[in-house]
This record gives C-alpha cells, sequence and structure tokens, in this order.
C-alpha cells in the first residue's frame, strides 16, 4: 500500500511527511524519499498478552515524497505545478495526500484554490494519455489494422466524458476498477484525501477551520493538521506523545487520522492471525474471497488452500482462548466462497 505526498510547492508536505513517518522512519531512494508507517492495531496488541508470540506485526503503509524541480519550488515561469517527471514518480501509488497551505499569517493562501489546482493537473495528465490513446486507435482504423478492444475503448470514452465534466474516475467505483484501465495507471482513478496545513494555534480547531477556508464539503475527505507541530510530537519519546497532544487540545495524531482515511478511501479492511510465532495484521480489500487472502500471507497457501477455519476477534475475546472458542462452537469452517471480514482471526488449511 503506497500513498504520495502531493502539494504545491512550500506547502509543507516534507514536514507532514517527517510527521508521518518519525525522524529515523524513512529513506531516499532517487527523486524519492520513502517512509513505512505502522498502522495501530490494539487488536494485534491484545492477542500478544494472549499468545505471547516471538513478534508482532502490524499492516503497513508506505508513504512516498516526491523530489522535482516542479515539487521543490524550482519550476521555471509557466512551467507546470506537478511536472511530467513529478508525475511519472507517482503513477504506481494506490492513493494520494493533498496537501493545502493554510498556515500563513497575512491569511492570503488560498487552500481552496490550490486543491482545483493539484486535481485540475492530476485530470489534465489523464486526459493528455487518453486523448493521445484515443487518437492513435483512430488513426490504426483508418489504415485498417485492428484497434483496441471494444470494451477497452468505451471505458477510456467513459473516463473522457468524467473528466470532461470536471469529476475524476474514482468517482465512478466500477469504471475505476476496470480490468481495462490496469495500464494506464490514470491519477484520478486513485482516491484522494486533502491534508489542511494549517497553523498551531488552529491545529485543534477540527471542522470550524475546514469551514473558513471553504473545505466543509470539498469532494473528498478533508482533515485539518498541523505539519510542523505534528513532526515535533513525531520526536518525542512514544509514551510522552498523548499527554502532549492532550494539552495542545488535540484527540489523536495526524498519523492516526491518515491511515484511517486511507483504509477508508482505498475500502480495506485487516484480518488477523495468531500464534505462538508471530500475531499479526493482514490488509485486504473488503469483499476479498478466502483463497485471495490466503495468497496475502504466501502464494502456496492461496494455490493449495482447502479451506478457512475463522472466528471473530470479538467472539474470541468474549471467550477468552482458542480452546473455549472451539467448545463454544465459534470456530466455522468457510470454503472458496466466503468473504473474509475485519477482525476475522482465520487459520488457512492448504495442501500443496
Amino acid at each position: 500500500m503506497k500513498v504520495a505526498l502531493v502539494g504545491l510547492p512550500q506547502s509543507g508536505k516534507t514536514s507532514l511527511f517527517q510527521a508521518l513517518t518519525g525522524s529515523s522512519g524513512h529513506a531516499s531512494r532517487g527523486s524519492l524519499n520513502l517512509g513505512t508507517v505502522k498502522v495501530p492495531d490494539p487488536r494485534v496488541d491484545r492477542l500478544a498478552e494472549i499468545y505471547q508470540p516471538k513478534r508482532r506485526v502490524y499492516a503497513t503503509v508506505e508513504v512516498v515524497e516526491a523530489n522535482t524541480p516542479a515539487a521543490t519550488g524550482e519550476r521555471r515561469p509557466g512551467q507546470s505545478a506537478l511536472d511530467a517527471a513529478f508525475l511519472n514518480l507517482v503513477k504506481p501509488m494506490d492513493a494520494f495526500l493533498l496537501v493545502l497551505r493554510a498556515f500563513d499569517d497575512e491569511g492570503l493562501c488560498d487552500p481552496r484554490a490550490d486543491l482545483r489546482v493539484l486535481l485540475d493537473e492530476m485530470a489534465f495528465a489523464d486526459l493528455l494519455v487518453l486523448e493521445s490513446r484515443l487518437e492513435r486507435d483512430e488513426a490504426d482504423r483508418k489504415k485498417g489494422k485492428p484497434g483496441m478492444a471494444a470494451e477497452e475503448r468505451e471505458a477510456l470514452l467513459a473516463c473522457h466524458r468524467l473528466l470532461n465534466e470536471g469529476r475524476r474516475i474514482v468517482e465512478d467505483e466500477g469504471l475505476a476498477r476496470s480490468p481495462w484501465l490496469r495500464a494506464y495507471a490514470f491519477l484520478t482513478a486513485r482516491p484522494a484525501i486533502a491534508v489542511l496545513n494549517v497553523r498551531d494555534e488552529d491545529a485543534a480547531a477540527g471542522p470550524a477551520v475546514l469551514e473558513r477556508f471553504g473545505l466543509a464539503d470539498p469532494g473528498l475527505p478533508c482533515f485539518p493538521c498541523s505539519a510542523r507541530l505534528e513532526a515535533e510530537v513525531a520526536e518525542l519519546p512514544e509514551e510522552d506523545r498523548p499527554a502532549f497532544l492532550r494539552e495542545l487540545g488535540i484527540s489523536e495524531p495526524a498519523v492516526n487520522v491518515v491511515l484511517r482515511e486511507v483504509y477508508g478511501a482505498l475500502g480495506l479492511i485487516s484480518f488477523l492471525t495468531a500464534g505462538e510465532d508471530e500475531c499479526r495484521a493482514w490488509p485486504i480489500r473488503r469483499g476479498t474471497l478466502a483463497p485471495q487472502a490466503a495468497g496475502v500471507v504466501h502464494s502456496d497457501i492461496e494455490k493449495g488452500f482447502i479451506r478457512a477455519e475463522v472466528i471473530s476477534y470479538e467472539d474470541f475475546m468474549a471467550l477468552g482462548s482458542e480452546a473455549a472458542a472451539r467448545k463454544a462452537g465459534r470456530y466455522r469452517l468457510e470454503g472458496r466462497e466466503y468473504e473474509v471480514r475485519d477482525g476475522d482471526i482465520v487459520h488457512f488449511r492448504f495442501n500443496v
């Protein structure tokens, strides 16, 4: 799961990246800063208290900050705010965090306009790809060459209509997940979450600060945080962070909000495995069938899938142990058509 920070120069992307990944939680690879963030999951912690495993493993999100001349404010006059180099770097991402500047003391910033610029530039990049492909297909047909499949062409035309209406491809969920679009990696087919980077004194303002900047209903998830303040919090020992945030009137760190919003935007849930070796959360898309969930653990388990032994986390904790759950008949044997649910504790039976 990869999430890219996208924003105009001086929007605070680097501060937010540091806040999310911690001072030592990132590395550089070419023009990318990479960081891995653990998704807090108290269910893993509770299971670890029971099983005392050798290790506990949380689901993770990889956060990416791209450094190109346009992204760092070194672009030439008239150059796009999101240049081609930047857009190519972020194409493989699963979602985008759009960082909006709202922290100047003069009140001159306009995060609503900045959001429009970012969304428009992403849509424009998709339109260029779309129109080029459709024009090439038309030219091939005129020359008597076989064109693209009818289903692919219809999917591209549907995307073209959406973008020309000022909408994003992701707004049509079925279209965004069409197998005919996978090769194109359209930017607007991925979920986007807006982060309003505010002054320290506005960090606890909640919905009020969104209303002040006209972002109460921007058409996509949006929340405020002070990236500078959150970066300072990330420098503190973990045990000191909750008290520091409470003093500031902030209910939870921005990283928790980001991870929750990313999970929701991508339609993700976590199933669990538990034992003496490890207790672990595994992220999957909602609606994933048991064999495909098994493949997240290991491809051999999916190939040799027989059955899944399943108990809900709530039932397990209410009964207190695996033996008690089995005795109470709460462990279920599920087959290939079972949709794994959030919080399912699963043991896969397989034969390779």
